[in-house]
């Protein structure tokens, strides 16, 4: 059964056998196979339900109800950098483009070999990406719902000598409106709120919505529930308290949310938790083109490529609302109107790129998490290469001008190959990249050396009894390849053993 705000004010009481602190990716699914086992499972979700009504094309409105901190919530460190994280049932899932990627092969032997986690080598992990991939209806996305913009970035990609393909999303029957960053109102999306929550309730599981959880319980090692408040998400105000007692926690609060959680309720063996925050970075080159692309039509991140010329780098079409893409266009008042045309002949190539960097998430008083992140300098000139590269194939495939975003010594609008070299600069740094965060992970690292990792292998947090994790905190180091799949599958693996399944 699914609780709303509704029947939530004044707070709430509850037992169970398990309790799941997240709905998203790792939540979900660690619900649905301990509600499946047959154990009475709680979930515990900060966040409101969305309904295909609430899915307008009022992309910040969206936002502000929906993520957290209105979708501005920052990594401070080497520059501001937005990170922009789900708050509703389903988490991220909601409001991402359902890209599914298994782990690459040689960043799970990475895993398995320098990190300890041996146990990924098993086939116990491929068949947990089988049941993951099988249950969203995983496959490449269409030819039919491409576009003149996802195919152009096709075209680029070709140019760059890239081996490249329709990307894998978790949808069915996708009508290509571009707007996943607000949900799918048609219902296309297989987000976990249509697929693995369903599954927990059916199953018995309550999930509680609009429920965010301050602490953990402990009696001495011991986890025997958490507390928190239930927040009425339309005026921000506490409405209640709750108390849910159980004998194991699983915390998928997110790699930021997970290490306040478990910070606050003073569980951090050797001051790990929250000590090794990593994300992907990113950048993008912004096209416009001879002829519409109608950015607007087609699937919101349709085309990509795994390169072949970088390690860990990763190439994908990107489109999002308007009111959200062009922040990074400029301009204000007449100036801001006279380019507005050049919108419907844009297309834009985004770039992944698993550098070497580090960061860390430390919980507010007020339980919020505050993080730092730093970018070597040599790590961000590897994605200003990527991006120069990208430029020029742009240009070469036509395009009247390339754009960046506002960096020093790179024009505004790049119309030659000669103009794009400016992105070669030494002087530009990791506080320029054009970047937003949306692939964080690391901050709770499961490591098979307790010296090195606050999780063990089978996914629960040293020094405490009866905690466990189950989110992209869990992620030694970067998966070179957007999170989702890999969250699901360890998660599948973690719940699966809390809940004595097969796996």
């Amino acid at each position: 059964m699914i609780h709303g705000i509704e029947t939530l004010r004044g707070g709430f009481e509850a037992e169970a056998d398990v309790i799941v602190i997240g709905s998203g990716a790792g939540g979900a699914v660690a619900a649905a196979n301990c509600a499946e086992a047959g154990m009475r499972t709680v979930v515990l979700e900060a966040g409101p339900q969305v309904r295909a009504e609430d899915m307008t094309r009022d992309a910040p409105r969206f936002l502000a109800k929906y993520f957290w901190d209105g979708g501005l919530r920052l990594l401070e460190g080497t520059a501001r950098i937005p990170t922009m994280q789900g708050r509703a049932l389903g988490g991220s899932t909601v409001s991402n483009s359902a890209i599914m990627f298994k782990l690459p092969d040689w960043v799970r032997e990475e895993w398995a070999t320098k990190d300890g986690l041996t146990h990924l080598r098993d086939e116990a992990f491929d068949r947990a990406f089988e049941r993951v991939l099988t249950g969203t209806s995983t496959a490449p996305t269409p030819m039919n719902v491409q576009g003149p913009r996802n195919l152009i970035v096709r075209d680029v990609l070709d140019r760059m000598g890239e081996r490249n393909g329709p990307l894998p999303r978790a949808v069915t029957g996708c009508q290509g409106c571009a707007d996943c960053i607000i949900g799918c109102a048609c219902g296309a999306k297989q987000s976990v709120d249509r697929s693995w929550i369903p599954r927990a309730a059916i199953a018995g599981a309550q999930v509680y919505t609009c429920s965010q959880v301050d602490r953990i319980l402990m009696e001495g090692d011991r986890a025997v529930g958490v507390t928190g408040r239930v927040i009425d998400v339309a005026t921000w105000e506490t409405v209640g308290r709750f108390t849910v007692r159980a004998p194991r926690v699983i915390v998928a609060a997110s790699a930021m949310g997970t290490p306040c959680v478990l910070q606050k309720s003073g569980i951090n063996p050797r001051g790990l938790v929250g000590a090794t925050l990593e994300a992907h970075l990113s950048g993008g080159v912004f096209a416009v083109m001879e002829q519409p692309m109608h950015p607007w039509i087609g699937a919101s991140q349709g085309w990509g490529a795994i390169s072949q010329h970088v390690r860990g780098m990763k190439f994908e079409s990107l489109w999002a609302d308007p009111s959200v893409m062009l922040v990074k266009w400029g301009g204000h008042g007449r100036e801001l109107l006279a380019g507005l045309e050049d919108v419907r002949y844009m297309s834009i190539g985004a770039i992944v790129y698993r550098g070497r960097c580090h960061g860390t998430v430390k919980a507010r008083r007020d339980g919020s998490p505050r993080m730092k992140f730093w970018i070597p300098r040599e790590e961000a000139h590897v994605v200003f290469a990527a991006m120069q590269r990208m430029a020029k194939a742009f240009l070469d495939e036509g395009a009247r001008y390339t754009f960046c975003g506002t960096l020093p010594g790179v024009p505004d609008r790049m119309t030659t190959h000669a103009e794009t070299e400016g992105l070669l600069s030494k002087q530009l740094h990791g506080g320029h990249l054009p970047m937003t965060a949306n692939h964080v992970f690391s901050s709770c690292r499961m490591t098979g050396d307790e010296r090195t990792g606050p999780v063990a292998p089978d996914g629960s947090v040293r020094g405490v009894r009866g905690v466990y994790v189950a989110d992209a905190s869990l992620f030694p180091s970067g998966s070179a390849v957007n999170p989702q799949a890999t969250v699901m599958a360890l998660s599948d693996l973690v719940s699966r053993g809390i809940a004595d399944l097969q796996a």
